[in-house]
């Protein structure tokens, strides 16, 4: 099968680093479309409690958050092309597993652990979820 679509998560973590230099290069070889995806945790953990922050203050928190993201993410990604950064708020399993099935992803390269501290000991639970719900195919780098 020729992976066209390519979906890879990142969270900043050593493990989706290597999953993301591994879909770069795949990508380059197979002259994919390579799709980084960020889930922001904080906008839905933020949400979860009561706020005393005005609202406009709280969008141009999570607009600036998001657009440091994009900036980070472009850079590690120039040689692979065409690339997109696509930013996106909630569970990260389940937003990746919903994207990857809205842009119809041939292939998901996800990291095998995250930033979690209790992750350390386990395969990370954002990368089970994904490999267990998934639609396409989901490789998982180490």
């Amino acid at each position: 099968m020729a992976f066209q679509y390519i979906v890879v998560p990142y969270d900043g973590s050593l493990h989706a680093e290597r999953a993301l230099e591994h879909a770069v290069r795949l990508a380059e070889g197979l002259h994919a479309t390579l799709d980084i995806v960020y889930v922001d945790p904080t906008q839905s953990e933020i949400l979860e409690q009561p706020l005393a922050i005005p609202t406009h203050e709280l969008n141009a928190y999570f607009a600036e958050e998001e657009e440091d993201v994009r900036e980070r993410l472009t850079a590690l990604t120039q040689s692979a092309h065409p690339s997109r950064v696509t930013v996106l708020q909630g569970h990260a399993g389940k937003e990746i597993v919903r994207y990857a099935a809205h842009v119809n992803a041939d292939l998901i390269i996800i990291g095998s652990r995250g930033l979690g501290a209790i992750q350390e000991w386990m395969l990370g639970s954002v990368s089970h979820y994904v490999a267990q719900h998934a639609q396409c195919a989901v490789t998982i780098v180490k």
